[in-house]
């Protein structure tokens, strides 16, 4: 390690490798400091999917058939409803691939650009100038602690976002953790097919309801089922088994099982402070209608080195006002279409079978259509004339008895609330002396919502 960088990145994920590369080919100086050891990064998680286009459009490099970190490619999925039927198809190709070997993929790519990386390095503190502001940052390698200054800190560590919570809380930035409410807790099960031939997942499916799919593995024998559901592990263990009980699993020998979490909630308000950004699951950056959180941190990242490595250009300190523009720009694109979808949680959420049985057979909001249209544009169009059609099958189930009058009105007051979330993202402040009363209104809005 050099004892000063331009930039100092906590965490070599997905967003923290992907965003030093990004400043390193505009001609920064950039470190990333990772806890882990080289051959253990990633290792919570073996087999992920991402978005196959994406690929392309950030400008990083994918796995091909042959490298270790290429499974397979997969045109589609089939969402299916609590009782396995109406099979309703997303429309969206995407890669199943492995953790580590991409994240190596990913450090490689970063280090041809002039990246550094300090492995089991943990990061301990920031250090502070005069006026109050981050100028290091300090870590912990087996040869003791150390300071490093820099420019900018870059917060990629996680759901654990060890960078953000370690700032003052005045600092401007909000600094509270991802609770167990407004996490997703997964639980990954691995196993063999006993019956390959007749059993085998060639397609991943899932079953909104339970927040459960199943999804192959490496070995084509092989079969991955995943739960995720919010507050615990326990809780997420206790749906499972009522999954099981109502769903025909193909019969399968558990091989391992894998655990982890993440954030399921609304980003932080801002992104940047004096000396510092936020990004990935730090961040709270995740797809709200999957949780998947690479690809959507992605989006964050580009725009972010963007107006980073603007801001370095320049002589002086990195300020928030210098640093704005990557909060203006992320939520009045992407970021507002995930609070629009994030608004829909609560009425979706409270839908119990029995309602969740009556979309999927009517073919309202969970539909192929749909299901499509959340993955590649990440909203779902709701014209009048559509909300009207939704409203009005939504009634009849409830004059048939087939939905709840409950269900209904939180439904229709989620997709109302929706809306206002996304125009309200769409018209954050261009600069920091808007930010205060754009909060209030979006705070209000939030609550209004839960």
């Amino acid at each position: 390690m050099k004892p000063e960088y331009d930039t100092v990145v906590i965490g070599g994920g997905t967003a923290g490798s992907y965003f030093a590369r990004r400043l390193a080919e505009a001609g920064h100086s950039v470190l990333v400091v990772e806890k882990d050891r080289y051959e253990d990064v990633g290792k919570r998680l073996d087999v992920f999917h991402i978005d196959l286009d994406k690929f392309e459009r950030y400008s990083v490099p994918r796995p091909e058939p042959g490298d270790p970190d290429f499974i397979r490619i997969m045109e589609k999925s089939v969402s299916l409803s609590p009782e396995g039927l109406y099979p309703k198809d997303t429309n969206y190709p995407f890669l199943a691939s492995r953790l580590t070997p991409f994240l190596h993929r990913l450090h490689a790519w970063a280090k041809e650009a002039g990246v550094d990386f300090q492995y089991e390095t943990s990061f301990t503190g920031f250090e502070f100038d005069d006026a109050g502001r981050i100028s290091g940052v300090r870590c912990r390698t087996g040869e003791g602690e150390r300071v490093l200054r820099t420019r900018l800190a870059a917060d990629c560590s996680g759901i654990g976002a060890v960078g953000r919570r370690a700032l003052p809380e005045d600092y401007g930035m909000e600094t509270d953790p991802a609770s167990p409410e407004d996490s997703f807790y997964v639980v990954l099960r691995y196993g063999r097919l006993k019956n390959p031939e007749r059993d085998r997942v060639l397609l991943p499916r899932g079953w909104t309801c339970y927040k459960t799919w199943i999804a192959p593995q490496a070995d084509p024998d092989g079969i991955i089922i995943g739960i995720g559901q919010p507050w615990s592990f326990n809780e997420a263990e206790r749906v499972y088994a009522e999954f099981a009980e109502r769903i025909e699993l193909p019969e399968c020998e558990l091989t391992h099982i894998e655990r982890g979490r993440t954030p399921y909630r609304r980003p932080p308000y801002s992104l940047v402070a004096d000396g510092f950004v936020v990004l990935g699951d730090s961040a709270c950056i995740t797809k709200p209608f999957s949780g998947e959180g690479i690809t959507a941190a992605w989006e964050a990242v580009s725009v972010a080195a963007e107006v980073v490595s603007d801001a370095l250009k320049q002589s002086g300190y990195v300020d928030t006002k210098r640093l704005w523009p990557a909060n203006t720009r992320y939520f009045r694109g992407q970021g507002a279409k995930f609070a629009a979808l994030l608004g829909t949680l609560p009425g979706a959420a409270g839908l119990g079978r029995k309602e969740n049985s009556y979309l999927f057979r009517k073919d309202v909001i969970f539909s192929t259509k749909d299901f499509t249209a959340m993955n590649t544009d990440y909203e779902v169009s709701m014209s009048f004339g559509r909300t009207l059609k939704v409203a009005l099958v939504l009634l009849w189930g409830v004059l048939t008895g087939r939905f709840s009058f409950p269900a209904f009105r939180g439904l229709l007051k989620s997709l109302s609330l929706s809306g206002v979330l996304k125009r309200h993202y769409e018209d954050f402040p261009g600069s920091p002396e808007g930010f205060s009363s754009w909060v209030e209104k979006a705070a209000d809005l939030w609550k209004k919502n839960l």
